[in-house]
């Protein structure tokens, strides 16, 4: 057989991204049949113009092409502000009014906004693991045309990514579906948020879901892909209103368990820290990540690679991070709320 061509996979990952359908069910538990719209996930006219240049922000988000051509290193690109953060996955009704009440100029944030913000990050989330899965089967043609020999290696990683592929969509897809029944039905038990809202603008915005591994002291939370309990997920949001960016925590489970204890070492830094450890957090753990042009081109090229090398150390920021100086004057903190689970207010920083 002739040998399989690697940009075909990229190809047909590209096309499942493509897939348009609203993520948000009817009362049937269907997805709706309204006309499908290309969805921002971070606010266009809030957060993504806030940070941007001439309409455009750089973006994490690359493909196979740039990944060949940049020789296997993950370098920014510039793209609109229209065409960042979008996917197909909700209808113009939903997009519209669902997320009224986290849109415009400004945003009083409160359990019900909170649920949003998370609710749009696990949509997203969940339509991208699909995307995954649909696209795994073609990675068992990667053995095409190649030596015998070299069969077993390209079975074997196909049958692990598709694994891997087929866990994470199922659990996605659950906290999907246990978010919209605490939407439909306004019930806030066990879900918990902190938010935080700086005097001015971080360099980024991003909107997603991540399952920490570690705190931001460097303590090991849990250990992903081992076992096969459920981990547990954070949802983060970066966005601003007013000119002044917030962030945004989401998540469920014990009041001590990772996903808690994760935000709580976000929470207890010093609030001239925080700015710095947000703008870690897009860039480390959500390619759904955008960047500030300005504040990007005048970064020192090592610290350009620091920020988005996959193969750095998680950092700990008890000590002063060495981003603190790329980001210039410290972001203090003006307002800080942290929310228990239930909705029951713990306390103001």
């Amino acid at each position: 057989m002739p040998p399989f061509n690697i940009h075909q996979a990229a190809a047909h990952y590209i096309k499942e991204l493509q897939r348009r359908y609203c993520s948000h069910a009817n009362a049937a538990g269907q997805p709706c049949g309204g006309q499908i719209v290309r969805a921002h996930t971070v606010q266009k006219s809030g957060g993504l113009e806030a940070i941007a240049r001439d309409s455009r922000v750089y973006s994490l988000t690359t493909t196979m092409p740039e990944m060949v051509k940049n020789r296997g290193r993950l370098v920014p690109r510039l793209v609109g502000i229209g065409q960042a953060s979008v996917f197909p996955g909700f209808c113009a009704e939903h997009d519209r009014d669902l997320f009224l009440p986290i849109e415009g100029k400004d945003c009083a944030i409160g359990e019900a906004e909170a649920l949003l913000f998370s609710y749009r990050a696990v949509c997203f989330e969940a339509y991208s693991k699909r995307a995954q899965l649909a696209a795994s089967d073609i990675l068992f043609r990667l053995d095409e045309g190649s030596p015998v020999e070299d069969h077993e290696l390209a079975q074997n990683m196909a049958r692990n990514v598709q694994h891997s592929a087929r866990r994470s969509a199922a659990a996605t897809h659950a906290r999907k579906e246990a978010y919209e029944a605490r939407l439909a039905a306004q019930d806030f038990t066990g879900y918990s948020y902190s938010w935080t809202r700086f005097d001015g603008l971080l360099p980024v915005a991003c909107c997603g879901t991540f399952l920490p591994d570690n705190d931001l002291t460097g303590t090991l939370l849990q250990r992903i892909a081992h076992g096969t309990q459920a981990f547990e997920h954070v949802t983060l949001n970066i966005t601003s209103f007013a000119g002044q960016s917030v962030i945004v925590f989401g998540w469920t489970g014990d009041e001590d368990g990772p996903a808690a204890r994760f935000v709580q070492s976000f929470d207890a830094l010093d609030d001239q820290l925080k700015a710095a450890a947000a703008t870690r957090l897009a860039l480390e753990y959500l390619e759904n990540s955008y960047i500030s042009p300005v504040w990007w081109e005048a970064l020192a090229e090592s610290d350009r690679r620091g920020l988005i090398s996959h193969d750095a150390a998680r950092s700990v920021y008890q000590r002063r991070p060495a981003i603190t100086r790329a980001l210039g004057q410290p972001i203090a903190t003006v307002t800080a709320s942290v929310v228990a689970r239930g909705g029951r207010a713990a306390g103001t920083i």
